[in-house]
């Protein structure tokens, strides 16, 4: 009660994050667990999604510039100025605006845009990180509703990507409540199928599995395990899909049995699926909804802090990626390796890890966090495009793509446009290897720079909202320095201890 008194009213004091039992886990990491695989000279295309938002209820004229929560509606009112859809200040445009979901012009546009840039039948296939549905408030949701945003948002998915595999997983917005996911083990003496959620997560496994992205065993699982899923591409990349809801701080059942950093199971499965990888010499990509760190604000320390020693433990032999959406923002999170004396030795040689002393020299992974379809929260549309390195399975560049919907009422139609190019935007001072990829050493780089200079903090700021014109000022120091310690926190305890903003930078 305590955790919850804090997270969701921020009267009671956090408390501490548990220290995490490594060998209940996974074995000792080995010298090999630290060797890539040579890069080969071939690379292919992956489309990464997120945040898709479709808003079914968007009202074409009402008030896009409102006052509450949520904008282009109906009843969307803007009380400083005393407007409302009759006289809008802001008149919503069919085609989105910035405080709103995606209209349903804005979201298809998204996907006959990408011809204009690049050849979509080179994408080899598709992650979307999660959130189908609009942001309403929970006595605006219904069942019926959520069914019908997934339903036709994955067959549009299907209509648009055609026979390109979408390997999708579960936002906190796609299921009812809003982040409401029940653990499995909350009742044990019943089979996984009949979870509060099994509904959802039976509708969600069978449309994946009619689709063609994963098969009849994978979609079983997914059904009875809270949407997860591993699947083996043909390129031969194991896909590790997870629920985030599980460390996510708006879901109510994360508060039962607290200190205990998986009730769900969903980190025992990725352990298992990850062991199974090193002992194939399989690479991984994790893709999940919710980012483990960041500012803290949303996932749960002690969850987020198993996650961490996970990636720390396989990386970067065995994981090759990390994938995240739930910001709306375009973002990069690192994952260190952990300070020689962060581990205590108990008596049955059981390593005890404070997951919090990371060494900050020692870059081993990265989360790649999309921008969003939806423009909500002040930022444009936008989605990516990856180079991945053939054998390796690393990101070896981005080219990021959005729609400036500031500029929406002046279109026939949503103009999409080419935002930049990540290894060319990044590489500050040239000296970067042409064959080498975006590892978390060229990232941890950029950080370093960010430290000296602010002109490059500010071109990430700005590229972080996709070049909206109401993005937030990042001027001083104090901002770099915020900025740099949020993208070096792969986990809720690393950011909570960021300096926080004491107002407008």
């Amino acid at each position: 009660m305590q955790a919850f008194c804090h997270f969701n009213y921020a009267v009671c004091d956090i408390p501490p994050t548990i220290e995490i039992n490594e060998s209940e886990w996974f074995t000792p990491k080995p010298a090999s667990a630290n060797v890539v695989p040579m890069p080969s000279t071939e690379t292919y295309n992956v489309l990464h999604i997120s945040d898709w938002h479709l808003d079914p209820r968007y009202d074409i004229g009402s008030e896009a510039n409102c006052s509450q929560y949520l904008c282009c509606r109906p009843y969307a009112t803007n009380t400083k100025l005393h407007t409302t859809s009759n006289n809008a200040s802001v008149p919503a445009s069919r085609f989105g605006y910035l405080y709103c979901d995606s209209p349903p012009d804005l979201a298809l546009s998204s996907f006959t845009s990408m011809h204009s840039f690049f050849d979509v039948d080179d994408v080899c296939f598709t992650i979307f990180t999660g959130d189908i549905v609009s942001h309403d408030n929970d006595d605006q949701l219904s069942r019926a509703y959520i069914e019908y945003e997934e339903t036709v948002t994955y067959q549009t998915f299907k209509a648009e990507m055609g026979n390109i595999p979408v390997y999708p997983t579960l936002g906190n917005h796609d299921s009812l409540p809003e982040a409401y996911n029940t653990q499995n083990s909350l009742n044990p003496t019943s089979n996984a199928s009949s979870n509060a959620m099994s509904w959802n997560y039976n509708l969600l496994s069978s449309m994946w599995n009619t689709d063609g992205w994963i098969d009849g065993a994978e979609a079983q699982y997914a059904a009875t395990h809270y949407g997860a899923y591993a699947h083996t591409t043909s390129e031969g990349l194991r896909i590790i899909s997870i629920n985030t809801d599980f460390w996510y701080t708006g879901n109510v059942f994360n508060y039962w049995d607290f200190t205990n950093p998986d009730t769900s199971g969903v980190l025992r499965f990725l352990a298992n699926e990850l062991a199974t990888s090193e002992a194939k010499g399989q690479r991984v990509w994790i893709i999940g909804h919710v980012l483990s760190g960041y500012d803290g604000g949303n996932a749960l320390p002690n969850p987020s802090a198993l996650f961490y020693s996970l990636v720390r433990r396989y990386s970067p032999a065995t994981i090759a990626g990390i994938f995240f959406g739930h910001t709306h923002e375009d973002q990069i999170e690192i994952f260190y390796d952990y300070l020689p004396n962060s581990t205590i030795t108990s008596g049955n040689d059981s390593v005890i890890r404070n997951t919090t002393m990371v060494d900050y020299s020692k870059p081993l992974m990265m989360a790649f966090i999309a921008p969003s379809i939806t423009p909500l929260t002040g930022n444009n549309a936008g989605y990516q495009l990856y180079q991945i390195d053939h054998k390796t399975f690393q990101v070896t560049d981005i080219q990021t793509y959005f729609a400036n919907v500031s500029e929406s009422l002046t279109w026939t139609e949503p103009e999409w446009q080419f935002e930049y190019d990540s290894r060319s935007t990044y590489n500050v001072n040239g000296t970067w290897p042409a064959a080498a990829p975006l590892n978390a050493t060229f990232w941890h780089a950029v950080t370093e720079s960010m430290l000296t200079n602010q002109s490059l903090v500010e071109r990430y700021n700005f590229l972080e909202t996709k070049s909206s014109v109401v993005t937030q000022n990042c001027w001083t120091k104090a901002c770099a320095v915020q900025k740099v310690c949020y993208i070096r926190s792969g986990s809720a305890a690393l950011g909570l201890a960021c300096p926080q903003d004491d107002g407008p930078f």
